[in-house]
């Protein structure tokens, strides 16, 4: 497979979506095109039953989607999409904010934050997301996903002491849609809150053809990564603080020794996405439960903390974004990918999965 090289991840910043995710600049002109499309559905939505369609295709509603191409008309029709979909939601339209910058045709893990402008993250409820394909003027319902909340880190369910109302973000609604086809899509995130009231939000996305990215089946990179062993040496390597003991084997030494493998890519001080720090807690805890069965490497995408000079490795995989989790099997292929915050209870399963 041939590979090219791309730009670094980004700095850190302090937007507001970078609790869920950094996106690069090479995906901002297909997520641009898609908002556009999305942001302008009409108010109405037609549930037609087409002649000569499967019962799945006839009960797909279309959603007719108007020229907008004005910054008036954009604001006007922000969150049409969701009320037509949801009619008897409620309140403000919710933000959804995506958790990763990728998005291929097959199946996908689909990540989002749930965001209400007023009071703060929702992370209680049940959520499905309905998505949709956009084909010029008109949006068709695919699939209409049950999406849990999952916590981000160490923790395995939702804290007892949580409090909402203090901002925190603690985790993320997963589901794994099938989109059968590269283009324009969206999202709309229907919320049933604990009251029994809906809530709802929807977001444009991009979905790529192909990537160069390793994905469930390809051959992992073998790529040489930097190894320290003492403490004082992988500080140099490595951001967090305190260090990590996920330094000792070179990734290429790790596809090669016959064990499956556990590789994280993050920069915990200077995680754009802010979720670096968590999902390394969680490898940490996945290392202590299966180390002896597995390797596990933490890759710093910044080693020597400086943010000009990212790890080879990252330009290497082709890495859009961070954090990056791969799961690769005993010969060498990857199994499973996971892009943005990630935590015990996704990882888990997965991860005992790959060493039986």
């Amino acid at each position: 497979m041939s590979r090219r090289s791309s730009p670094p991840p980004p700095p850190p910043n302090t937007s507001p979506r970078g609790a869920y995710g950094a996106t690069l600049s090479r995906y901002g002109r297909p997520l641009l095109i898609a908002a556009v499309l999305l942001i302008g559905v009409a108010t109405a939505v037609a549930f037609v039953a087409m002649r000569n369609r499967s019962p799945e295709q006839a009960a797909a509603p279309t959603v007719a989607v108007p020229d907008a191409t004005t910054a008036a008309a954009l604001q006007a029709n922000e969150a049409l999409a969701a009320r037509a979909l949801v009619p008897e939601a409620v309140g403000q339209p919710l933000q959804v904010y995506p958790a990763g910058a990728l998005h291929v045709v097959g199946q996908e893990r689909f990540a989002v934050g749930l965001v209400d402008p007023e009071s703060g993250p929702i992370e209680a409820g049940t959520v499905d997301l309905l998505f949709f394909k956009l084909v010029e003027t008109t949006g068709t319902l695919t699939e209409t996903l049950a999406a849990p909340f999952l916590p981000y880190g160490i923790r395995e369910a939702h804290a007892e002491d949580h409090d909402e109302d203090a901002g925190e973000i603690t985790g993320i609604y997963v589901a794994r849609p099938r989109f059968d086809a590269p283009g324009n899509w969206g999202v709309v995130a229907r919320v049933t809150m604990p009251d029994g009231s809906m809530r709802a939000g929807q977001r444009a996305f991009a979905v790529e053809a192909e990537n160069l990215l390793p994905g469930p089946g390809d051959a992992a990179i073998s790529s040489q990564t930097l190894t320290a062993s003492e403490p004082e040496e992988i500080a140099k390597i490595c951001t967090a603080d305190p260090v990590d003991n996920m330094h000792a084997l070179s990734l290429d030494e790790a596809v090669e020794n016959g064990k499956p493998t556990v590789v994280l890519f993050a920069t915990p001080a200077l995680c754009a996405s802010r979720t670096c720090g968590p999902s390394l807690e969680a490898t940490q805890e996945l290392q202590r439960r299966y180390g002896k069965d597995a390797n596990f490497i933490h890759v710093e995408i910044y080693p020597g903390a400086d943010p000009e000079r990212p790890a080879a490795a990252v330009a290497e995989w082709d890495l859009p974004s961070e954090p990056w989790l791969f799961l690769i099997d005993s010969e060498g292929k990857v199994v499973e990918r996971f892009e943005g915050g990630i935590g015990l209870t996704e990882l888990d399963p997965a991860v005992r999965a790959l060493i039986r």
